[in-house]
């Protein structure tokens, strides 16, 4: 039986709710969410491409760069809202402290940009 949400628990923004992507890979405990079929074939062209980090224990997400979030991670909930730094490092030793989660390894995080991100953009040859 799945528990009833707290009144204290952040609601999802609609950016950072999981169900409208699918899941592509695992970083250890976090899942790497993408757009499919024509919500990739909106936000792909238009610079609105990201991917998604969902750890689905602690119900935490972080967006990577795009015109979406102006450039920046993002992440939801942080401190009951969202928040948005410059790089991926600062963004995680915050939500490690804050949520007490182990979060994905920058090297594996650049990884995941460069397949589900860059390489679908790159003009084909």
């Amino acid at each position: 039986m799945v528990a009833a949400p707290s009144f204290l628990e952040p609601v999802l923004l609609p950016a950072h709710d999981p169900d409208q992507r699918e899941s592509v890979h695992d970083l250890g405990d976090w899942e790497i969410r993408v757009f499919t079929g024509p919500k990739f074939d909106y936000f792909a062209p238009r610079g609105y491409w990201h991917l998604q980090l969902w750890d689905p224990i602690a119900r935490l997400s972080i967006l990577t760069p795009s015109r979406l979030t102006r450039g920046l991670y993002e992440a939801f909930p942080s401190r009951g809202w969202r928040r948005r730094t410059r790089t991926y490092d600062a963004l995680a030793a915050i939500l490690g402290e804050e949520h007490g989660v182990e979060m994905p390894d920058p090297r594996d995080l650049a990884w995941a940009e460069e397949t589900f991100v860059h390489m679908l953009l790159r003009p084909a040859d």
